[in-house]
């Protein structure tokens, strides 16, 4: 029985729809834990405001950061470019970000190089830095993981538009590996062709040798001894907790194998996971969202995130444009 057959498997258009709405309501969730939280802080359960530390509200409980804000960037970027990432459009829509309600939570790194982008409109001509990389490129990359999914992978291509994606703000080895890793996970996740305990070893298979690597494979050792729920803290502490690009894939990816196919129970133990959690929840609800389609995502996630209707639009122009890349769909247009 093929996988179009199998009625448990939600079709491809629920799980484009469903990884991308997974992707803003972690990050949402995430959004409280980007300000550190006292050790006696309750656990998030749900949607909470971002206050400052005098306790004023900065963002409202239900919104997304700047890390879906981007992602969107790339997809109105690859649905008016019939698939393909074009540098200068989507360069320009990143630039819009900074003056946009999200642009006060771009990492520095992002920010800095999208100033100077305004400045010179050279948007492959990203920043390296001798810090911590941070997961920003990662956590948006999703779109263009969903755009190659269907029909045969070019790998060569797929390669070029993760770093054509990437360069627009950072131009380090690690970040375009990182946001390479990432797409890829989608890419199979939404493919369901292999199940999720052997997708750390798969993306091993594709990506560089480097520090990104290094910390998937001790979040697959990580997976292997795991036993229960109780074992994630030490697990998480063992793959990283300086909230680097390496770091945070490994964490989303191993949070997604944990707790695939709970959406909720896997998207809040990102949220709760520490050190860039926007972006590691944002990453983790995407997988998730991928792996059980839209329908599985509980309603009151959906419900409370704020521009949920934006998605469920967005979605399904991405996943035509996916179609069209395919040529599995041909649209057709009636003479006047």
């Amino acid at each position: 029985m093929s996988q179009s057959d199998d009625p448990t498997i939600p079709a491809a258009s629920d799980r484009f729809i469903g990884c991308l709405l997974g992707l803003a309501i972690g990050d949402a969730l995430g959004l409280p834990a980007s300000i550190e939280r006292d050790a006696g802080s309750e656990p998030i359960t749900g949607y909470e405001p971002l206050r400052d530390a005098d306790g004023e509200t900065r963002v409202l409980a239900g919104q997304f950061t700047s890390h879906t804000e981007l992602a969107l960037c790339l997809v109105e970027s690859l649905v008016s470019g019939n698939g393909f990432v074009d540098p200068q459009m989507a360069g320009f829509r990143f630039v819009q970000v900074l003056a946009s309600d999200h642009g006060h939570l771009l990492d520095p790194t992002t920010r800095f190089a999208l100033e100077r982008a305004a400045r010179t409109a050279e948007y492959q001509a990203g920043i390296a830095t001798d810090g911590v990389i941070e997961p920003g490129p990662a956590a948006r990359i999703a779109p263009i993981g969903l755009v190659h999914t269907l029909g045969r992978l070019n790998t060569e291509l797929f390669v070029r538009e993760v770093m054509r994606a990437t360069l627009i703000t950072h131009s380090d080895p690690e970040a375009v590996n990182g946001a390479l890793a990432f797409a890829y996970a989608v890419h199979h996740v939404v493919r369901r062709e292999i199940p999720p305990e052997l997708l750390i070893a798969e993306i091993l298979s594709f990506i560089d040798e480097d520090t990104v690597a290094r910390r998937l494979r001790v979040a697959d050792v990580a997976l292997r001894n795991r036993s229960s729920d109780t074992d994630d803290a030490a697990a998480l502490e063992r793959i990283g907790a300086g909230g680097s690009i390496g770091e945070s894939v490994a964490r989303a990816l191993y949070l997604f194998v944990a707790h695939a196919p709970v959406f909720g129970r896997g998207v809040l133990a990102a949220a709760n996971s520490g050190s860039q959690a926007p972006a590691v929840a944002a990453m983790t609800g995407a997988l998730l969202g991928a792996w059980v389609g839209v329908k599985a995502i509980p309603a009151p996630l959906v419900e409370g995130l704020d521009g949920r209707m934006y998605f469920l639009m967005a979605s399904p122009a991405l996943f035509r444009t996916a179609q069209r890349r395919a040529g599995l769909f041909l649209q057709l247009h009636q003479r006047p």
